[in-house]
Parts: structure tokens; C-alpha cells; sequence
């Protein structure tokens, strides 16, 4: 290890420590402290709800797990002798993403025997996991950033990662900071478990209230009317502004998340082609927003964001004399969307469209307005106690 290598790791030594270690911390690369190796094919037509084989896949490290597994969530019914399984106590690395500054998102599996997916990298360290984990999120973003190869998909191989220097404490402090990080994760944990029942219990009660099975009364106590049947085109005005850019307007973008500001990731200009006589499509605030190609995919949105262009591609509606945010809760959910999605038009299912003209003829049995206003005020209130639960998950992840 050179001079400027080794000031550079006592540069990150700890600002703070638990007041019991003196000790000094030790350095070197990860493959002084461990070995690595690659897991194996687990492909996802493998993983089945009757299969028996526990296992990981790297798409998972991204979007399952978090610093540790607690519970196998997948099984492959692929032949255990062509499979590659942990020993137990070990890091796992995905090997493929998308953002070089993505590759930090390991994970720590204490249990032996799951069978490890390709695109892998398994760390097998003398270390405490865990806190070998904790150290490669908070410290090595930049560092594995630096070895990650490729262009538009990054790949990053463990002889590489062998190379990275770390300096870390012995194993008695490394248990400690594991323990009382361990006890951060618990209460973060215990906050996502909260957020997950409080979203359980929405679904739950909009299922009901949507199939009246639950009816609110009005202000005096006294039952609503019936509701009343009618079609989409009845409450549903179709927008058909355009304008180019440079009018004014923010490009903006749909997607599954809403209607979102513009971003390199959503860019589909060349979708808009050479004429600029009409160019892009106008949104406005509160407008119902859905991608014809896509709404098989739950591309479908209240526009709560403000006036815009977008793609012409998409369709944009005006809400007319209804409660915009009621309309939001029963035409953005799944049961809706299954139930338009007949009128859908195609052969290939990448490929199936679903026009405005057949949009508006899909009836709907919708309430009075009182309990339209009833309704969404009381799921709005169950969205705004979920929102602050998402803040403090997001203000513990920050100070942990």
C-alpha cells in the first residue's frame, strides 16, 4: 500500500467510537479480510409458488431486501446440482445494474444454504457480515463506482472489488456497532411494518366502500342516494390542447408514479417526430392522465403536479362536476383498470392499445356528489397518515 493510500484510509477513520475501543484500526483490500465468489443460474421462470428451494436473485438485492435478509422471499424449482449455495454469514453484491452508485446496495444473509442467482458477487468474510455490509453502504459508494465497467448497463466483477481498501476495527467493536445499528434497522423496520398495515387497511376499506359494502351517511345521519350508473364520457371531457415548446409550459412526463417533472430516464421526444405544427399535448392541473400502450401497466394518473406538455401519445381527460380526488381513488386501482381494459385493441400484448373513444364508453356506477366528497376525505386522511409515516422512515434512514 502506497503513503497517499494509506492517509487516504486514515483520512475515514471514525469520528466517533464507543469510548471501550482504543485499539487501532486495521487496513487492507477486501480480499485480505475475505474471499469472493459467483453464484449460479436461478433464471425467474424458476421461481414458483410450489417451488421448494430457497433463493436469491440479484434483482432482489435492489428492490427486496435491505441490509439484511430476514426472510427468503423466493424459490426455484431448478435441479439443486445446478445450483450454487451460501455457506451462511456472507455479503452478496449484485453484479449488473443500471447506476454505477447502485452497486453499494448489499446484502447480508446469515443463513446457509439459499442458492445464490447469477450476476452475484457472494463476499465470504473472516469479519462480522453485517457490519462488513453496514461499511460497504456507507463508505464504498464512490469507491465501487470507480471499478464499475460498461455504458448504458454497468457491470461489476469482484476482481475488482478485491482491490478496495477498507480500515476497520477488530471484531469486538465491529459486533458492537452491528448491535446497536441492528437496533436502528429494528425500529426502521418496525416503521415500514406500520406504513404496510396502514396501506393493508386502505386497499381493504376501498374494496369495500367501492362495492358498497360500506356506506357512509350524510351530515344528519341519513342515507345517501343510490348510485348512479353512467358512462366515463358523461363526467369525462377529453383535452385536446397542444403547444410547442417554449410556450411557457414544463415538460413534463407520465409514468407509473404519476405525472412527475421530466427527466432524462422518461425522455420521449423522439416519440413527437418532425411536426411541430401541433407538437406536444397540454395537461392541466386535476386532468386524468393515461398512457394508452400502457395502462395494462397502471399508467394512469390524476395530474396533481400542474400545467404541462407531454408526449401525444397520451391522453389527458378534464374531470366534469365530480370530486376530482374520488375520482382519482376509484379510476387509478386495479379492479377498474381490468374492467376497461376489455375494450383494448391489439394482437400482441406489448402492443394492446386502448383508445379515448372506447375510454369514455366504459360505465361506472358513481355516488352523489356528498358522499363522493365523504369518501375521498376519509382516504385522503388514511394517505396523508401514510405520507408522515414514509417521513419518519426517511428522516431514521438519514440519521442512521
Amino acid at each position: 500500500m502506497t503513503i497517499a493510500q494509506l492517509q487516504k484510509l486514515r483520512s475515514k477513520k471514525p469520528k466517533i467510537r464507543f469510548p471501550e475501543f482504543v485499539d487501532e484500526l486495521r487496513s487492507g483490500n477486501l480480499k485480505k479480510f475475505g474471499y469472493f465468489y459467483y453464484g449460479k443460474s436461478a433464471p425467474k421462470f424458476s421461481v414458483k409458488n410450489n417451488a421448494k428451494t430457497p433463493c436469491i436473485r440479484y434483482g432482489e438485492l435492489y428492490s427486496t431486501y435491505n441490509e439484511q435478509v430476514t426472510a427468503i422471499k423466493s424459490f426455484t424449482d431448478i435441479n439443486p446440482n445446478n445450483l450454487k449455495f451460501s455457506k451462511g454469514d456472507e455479503v452478496l453484491i449484485p453484479c449488473v445494474g443500471e447506476d454505477p452508485l447502485d452497486f453499494i446496495k448489499c446484502t447480508y444473509l446469515k443463513i446457509p444454504n439459499v442458492a445464490i442467482g447469477e450476476m452475484i458477487s457472494v463476499y465470504n468474510t473472516k469479519e462480522v457480515g453485517l457490519f462488513i455490509t453496514y461499511y460497504i453502504r456507507a463508505r464504498l459508494k464512490k469507491e465501487f463506482a470507480r471499478v464499475v465497467e460498461g455504458a448504458n448497463v454497468s457491470n461489476l466483477y469482484f476482481r475488482y472489488l478485491e482491490k478496495i481498501n477498507i480500515i476497520i476495527p477488530n471484531k469486538s467493536e465491529q459486533q458492537k456497532i452491528t448491535s446497536f445499528l441492528g437496533s436502528v434497522d429494528e425500529w426502521i423496520n418496525n416503521l415500514r411494518e406500520q406504513k404496510e398495515s396502514l396501506l393493508e387497511y386502505k386497499k381493504g376499506m376501498m374494496q369495500k366502500l367501492f362495492a358498497q359494502e360500506i356506506r357512509f351517511k350524510d351530515d344528519s345521519g341519513k342515507s345517501f342516494s343510490k348510485w348512479e350508473e353512467k358512462k366515463l364520457g358523461e363526467i369525462l371531457k377529453e383535452r385536446k390542447e397542444y403547444s410547442t415548446k417554449g410556450k411557457g409550459y414544463t415538460h413534463i412526463s407520465l409514468t407509473i408514479k404519476g405525472v412527475v417533472p421530466k427527466s432524462e430516464r422518461y425522455d420521449r421526444d423522439f416519440l413527437v417526430g418532425d411536426d411541430e405544427v401541433k407538437g406536444y399535448k397540454i395537461t392541466r392541473l386535476n386532468d386524468l392522465c393515461y398512457n394508452p400502450a400502457n395502462l395494462k401497466f397502471g399508467v394512469i394518473s390524476i395530474n396533481k403536479l400542474g400545467a404541462g406538455i407531454f408526449s401525444p401519445i397520451y391522453v389527458t381527460f378534464e374531470v366534469v362536476g365530480q370530486n376530482i380526488d374520488f375520482g382519482g381513488y376509484y379510476l387509478i386501482r386495479d379492479a377498474f383498470i381490468n374492467k376497461a381494459r376489455r375494450y383494448e385493441q391489439g394482437t400482441v400484448y406489448e402492443r394492446m392499445a386502448f383508445h379515448p373513444s372506447d375510454f369514455v364508453k366504459v360505465k361506472v356506477a358513481f355516488p352523489s356528489l356528498p358522499e363522493q366528497e365523504k369518501i375521498s376525505n376519509f382516504l385522503t386522511s388514511i394517505d396523508k397518515t401514510i405520507e408522515v409515516k414514509q417521513e419518519q422512515i426517511a428522516r431514521a434512514g438519514e440519521w442512521k
